[in-house]
Order: C-alpha cells, then sequence, then structure tokens
C-alpha cells in the first residue's frame, strides 16, 4: 500500500502526460461514465482555503514589525525582518522540512482550540547566539546534536519576547492567552499533531549584520476556522492614528520643555593677532544696527529690537523664523485675528 505522501505520478510521468496532452494523444475529456463510482481518497485531500483573510495578514505583519524591535532592543544592533504570505501544508510535511536540531516550540494559544508552533531554525538560533556575544554576525552551523545550555537560554529569551509580541499582534482581534506548553529539538520526536493536519505556515526572514536565517509560525487551520468570519472582514489599521496621538501628545508635552534664550547685538571680526592684544576698556566696534536675532538652543527663532522695559534690557519681537525663513511678525498675528474673526 502506497504512503499517504507518496507522490501519484514521478516527474517523468507527469512530463510525458503533459507532452501527450499538448500532442493531442491523450484525451482532455473528464473519464468515467456519468454516474460511475469512482475511487477518492480522504487521506490524501488538502483542504484548499478559498478567499483572503486580510485580518490574518495584518496580525502576521504586526508581529513581525513588533518583533523586529524587540530583536533590536535585545542586541543592540540593526535588524531586519519580512514576512510572506502565508502557505498551507500538512504536518508530516511541515516536519519533514525541518533538520536536527531546530527549536520546535508547541503553544496553547486560548480560548482557541488545538496546539500552533513556533520554529527556529538552527541557522536563526545560531545567529541569535552569536550576535547576543558580540560576534560579527557569522552563522556557526549546528548539526545532527541537540542545543548547548547556552544556546538553549538564549532561544528561551527571544521566545518569550516572541510570545509576547504575538498574543499583543492578536489583541487587535481578540485577546489570547498564549503559552508555551512543550519544547523539542528534533523532528522525528515532534508528534504533536495528526499528520494529516492542516497548517496555516508564515514564513519570517531576519536578517542581523548581512545573515538571513527563518522561523515559522504554524497555525493549525482548525485552530482558527471557528474564527474565520473575523480574519476575512478588511478592517483599517489603527497604528496610523495611534501614531498621530502620540505626535500630539509629544507635542503638547514638548511645550513645556524649558529652553535658553540667547540675543545676538551685533557681529565683528578681527584678526588673531588685534584679539590677542585687546586689553580691558578697549572697544569692539560691531554692526549693530537696533536690531537683535534671538537663538533657542542656537536655533534662531526671533528678530526683533534691542531696547528696555521695566528696567532690564529686553527685546521686543518684530520677525519670527518659520520653516526656516523670516516672517513679519506683526503681519501674521494680524492674519491669526483675520482668521478668528
Amino acid at each position: 500500500m502506497a504512503s499517504p505522501n507518496e507522490p501519484v505520478l514521478n516527474q517523468e510521468e507527469v512530463d510525458a502526460l503533459l507532452n501527450g496532452m499538448d500532442e493531442g494523444r491523450v484525451s482532455m475529456e473528464g473519464g468515467g461514465e456519468s454516474g460511475e463510482a469512482r475511487r477518492y481518497d480522504l487521506g490524501r485531500e488538502v483542504r484548499i482555503l478559498r478567499g483572503r483573510m486580510p485580518t490574518f495578514d495584518l496580525v502576521n505583519e504586526r508581529f513581525c514589525r513588533s518583533y523586529r524591535e524587540a530583536i533590536v532592543r535585545t542586541l543592540r544592533r540593526p535588524a531586519q525582518m519580512q514576512v510572506a504570505p502565508f502557505r498551507t501544508v500538512k504536518y508530516a510535511e511541515f516536519i519533514s522540512e525541518m533538520a536536527m536540531p531546530t527549536s520546535i516550540n508547541v503553544l496553547r494559544m486560548a480560548p482557541l482550540r488545538g496546539l500552533a508552533l513556533l520554529v527556529f531554525t538552527s541557522d536563526m538560533v545560531a545567529s541569535l547566539v552569536d550576535n547576543f556575544f558580540g560576534g560579527r554576525g557569522e552563522i556557526r552551523k549546528i548539526r545532527n546534536r541537540d542545543f548547548t545550555g547556552a544556546e538553549e537560554r538564549i532561544t528561551q529569551m527571544f521566545r518569550e519576547h516572541a510570545i509576547r509580541e504575538l498574543a499583543s499582534a492578536w489583541s487587535s482581534v481578540m485577546p489570547l492567552k498564549i503559552e508555551i506548553t512543550a519544547a523539542e529539538s528534533n523532528p522525528l520526536f515532534a508528534t504533536v499533531m495528526n499528520p494529516n493536519e492542516v497548517l496555516l505556515v508564515t514564513d519570517h526572514e531576519l536578517e542581523i549584520m548581512g545573515a538571513t536565517t527563518r522561523m515559522m509560525v504554524a497555525i493549525p487551520y482548525s485552530m482558527i476556522e471557528p474564527i474565520r468570519g473575523l480574519l476575512e472582514k478588511a478592517f483599517r489599521d489603527e497604528s496610523g492614528d495611534d501614531d498621530r496621538k502620540l505626535a500630539g501628545s509629544l507635542r503638547e508635552e514638548m511645550k513645556d520643555a524649558e529652553v535658553t534664550l540667547n540675543a545676538l547685538v551685533g557681529r565683528s571680526s578681527m584678526s588673531l593677532s588685534k584679539l590677542l592684544d585687546l586689553k580691558a576698556g578697549d572697544v569692539i566696534p560691531c554692526d549693530f544696527n537696533g536690531k537683535v536675532l534671538v537663538y533657542a538652543e542656537d536655533v534662531p527663532v526671533f528678530r526683533g529690537q534691542f531696547g528696555a522695559s521695566r528696567g532690564q534690557l529686553s527685546v521686543k519681537v518684530t520677525e519670527r523664523f518659520v520653516h526656516g525663513r523670516m516672517v513679519d511678525h506683526a503681519a501674521d498675528a494680524a492674519a491669526d485675528r483675520s482668521n478668528i474673526q
């Protein structure tokens, strides 16, 4: 009896069939008489997901963005992360892609039923460990052995980051309590699902110091099928609104910040030899014309008339800088009054 994962036709048979169809030697009409029963192997049939799930894609993009930031904060090194559209694959085929060792982490995402997988390839583990200890980004291949204690601890740290950011990314759809239930490094022992279970696998490519590695999040279709209606709805990403609210809050808070003002009365130039010969009582001529340039933390902001007010030296503002150009303060104030009226 053929294995469920064994292909029906080999490549030579597929090529011969296609050539026969092109040359007309193979009929393209449906086989079998009307009403005739045909063999149908349910074990070989892969469930086809029709239609898009934009909300699911948005969750994956949010997780990718926030997890990259967590990696940068931890390693204090620049990193890039890209997410690919999810793919559907059977669990048996998914596990067969993995080499020994691979960090396979089994997750429970309550209240959703079932188990999901968070997978770090051995190259990703090696890259994280190398960069964490200040390496040059070189990937030292880890093959045919278990992870060391140090590799396990570093992987655990970044796994916790991933779990936290994954829960945060899903919070816009529904609150999830994500916790790890098991971890395995040998794919042969990772028998946590039915071999024919259909997975939605999202691949994330991580690049640090020029080295590209991969991690995967695999969620059974049966887990998200009850909430597929939520994932098929396209809703507005509110991250832009959050950015605008944050910018507005920062703008208001910055208004209370104290800055130092300096007034430039005039300028003068002289040779270094004359400067060295200056002594008390000497007068330095300058180009003062009654106007003063006011700086805030070395940035020009106002120009005004120099004088005195209430017994103190003061500057009456007549012009101000707006986006690097000078604007007449009186005309600007009049325009503001007209807008108010």
